[in-house]
């Protein structure tokens, strides 16, 4: 008879494995399985053609990419809500950072504003999203994602755009 505990792989041990993995599993389905889509709330506006004040020490921006539209809410104030057809392009990293800053300066209306923090070039997550208003003038938004959340992001703007993202992460 062997002695107790030298078995790696008793019936306690592996149904104590199964529930807590069946927990695991439980806690993360909610984010996986959202009916109204994928939704982010560790996100910072980073600057575009959107005037919304916010502060640049919080993360408050949340987007919700849907199968038929983006909604970006800047400091639960302004709502900035597109169709996945108004979306041009998609783009990371430094490569979006100067993509809305092009966009930009060549927007007809520059604001203080609209310059927020396009200046810092740091190594962050930004991700670009460039799009055509209802008025059919371009615009661009630049956020700053958490190192947890920015492919997760890229992943669902790219499936309901069907957008390439340019300078994806490998």
């Amino acid at each position: 008879m062997a002695a107790r505990g030298s078995r790696p792989y008793t019936e306690v041990a592996v149904k104590r494995r199964v529930v807590t993995w069946m927990a695991v599993f439980a806690l993360a389905a909610p984010d996986c399985l959202r009916a109204g889509g994928n939704s982010w709330n560790k996100l910072r506006y980073a600057g575009g053609t959107v005037e919304a004040k916010v502060n640049d020490f919080d993360w408050n921006t949340t987007l919700t990419v849907q199968p038929d539209a983006i909604v970006a809410v800047f400091a639960h104030r302004a709502t900035l809500r597109l169709s996945t057809a108004q979306i041009t392009a998609l783009s990371y990293g430094q490569e979006a950072h100067r993509r809305v800053a092009d966009m930009v300066a060549l927007s007809f209306i520059v604001t203080p504003l609209a310059l927020f923090g396009l200046l810092h070039t740091s190594k962050v997550h930004f991700i670009g999203i460039e799009f055509l208003a209802a008025d059919g003038k371009p615009g661009a938004i630049l956020l700053e994602a958490d190192k947890n959340n920015y492919r997760a992001i890229l992943l669902a703007l790219k499936t309901v755009t069907g957008k390439p993202v340019q300078n994806e992460p490998k």
